[in-house]
């Protein structure tokens, strides 16, 4: 059978097949979705949901993906995507909202706009993660990779005491941290943990990494910032603690485990909304104070 010329228009956008995702036990996030299910399954084929954050969407194959909720939507479908990094664009139906680009009343229109298949995608880095226990009998154990969005944090638990932890960039040693922590951040996560630790914020689009100790014990511990393209490895020497990957507790981890960070050969892929700049966003969402009033003086025509 023929194709209708709306069918044909179909094939022929960017984004055509429609992945849908979010925290279905978010307040509104399923009366939400249900309200603007239909509008979408006017303009899109929907070809997978899951509102759980368990499935494993891989093997899914999808043009782009609707997240419906907050950040940790966002970096929950991203895990859930692993290897498969579609373009991704986040419905706010959180606080924050740093990866949320769009709320969820200006969605239709916005996927109804006829340049919205040419609307272009923003890749940022991810890191990968693996953790390798100290030599047993049977020789090290590593674990799989996982993916990093925000960040990487090794933490202090009890009994509490002052964390040291080793690092090497490169198999370069380069000090030894002691304090509550360390933080390694991607520019993605420098407005997150890292942020809060004093770090500073990167655009998103560097290829550089953040690495913020958490409440050092001497003032001379101070963020820094490296390239992406090498390879970071902490090692506790005095105590166990905690790894926490993008919010969410991986492990716990003995003295002598070593954790390696480098950089994915997959990238965080986020559909970029028109009006949404990086510096609006910082703005709306850091509260910034103070005024463009300065902006006005210098282009009256803007």
């Amino acid at each position: 059978m023929a194709m209708t010329k709306q069918e044909k228009e179909l094939c022929t956008r960017k984004f055509h097949k429609l992945l849908l995702l979010g925290n279905g036990r978010h307040e509104g996030v399923m009366a939400g979705y249900e309200s603007l299910r239909p509008a979408l399954a006017q303009r899109f084929e929907i070809v997978g949901s899951d509102f759980s954050g368990d499935a494993d969407m891989s093997d899914t194959s999808a043009d782009f993906a609707l997240v419906f909720g907050g950040d940790g939507s966002v970096l929950r479908a991203v895990r859930q995507l692993g290897k498969n990094q579609i373009p991704i664009l986040g419905v706010n139906m959180g606080r924050l909202g740093f990866l949320t680009a769009v709320d969820a009343e200006d969605l239709v229109p916005l996927v109804s706009r006829s340049d919205f298949s040419s609307l272009s995608v923003r890749e940022q880095i991810l890191l990968e993660c693996v953790i390798e226990t100290k030599p047993r009998i049977s020789g090290p154990v590593r674990t799989d990779p996982e993916l990093v969005v925000n960040e990487v944090v090794v933490q202090a638990g009890p009994p509490f005491k002052m964390l040291e932890v080793e690092l090497s960039i490169d198999n370069e040693p380069v000090t030894t941290y002691r304090g509550d922590g360390l933080i390694v951040s991607t520019p993605v996560g420098s407005t997150a943990h890292a942020l809060s630790s004093g770090g500073p914020i990167l655009r998103k689009d560097l290829d550089a990494v953040v690495i913020a100790p958490i409440s050092p014990h001497t003032i001379s511990f101070r963020p820094v910032v490296d390239s992406a393209e090498r390879i970071y490895e902490m090692r506790v020497l005095n105590q166990k603690a905690y790894i926490i990957v993008d919010g969410n507790m991986h492990r716990v981890i003995s003295p002598g485990d070593r954790i390696r960070i480098h950089k994915s050969d997959v990238s965080f892929k986020m559909i970029r909304v028109p009006g949404r700049s990086y510096y609006r966003t910082l703005r709306e969402k850091l509260g910034w104070g103070g005024g463009l009033n300065f902006l006005d003086a210098a282009h009256p025509e803007q």
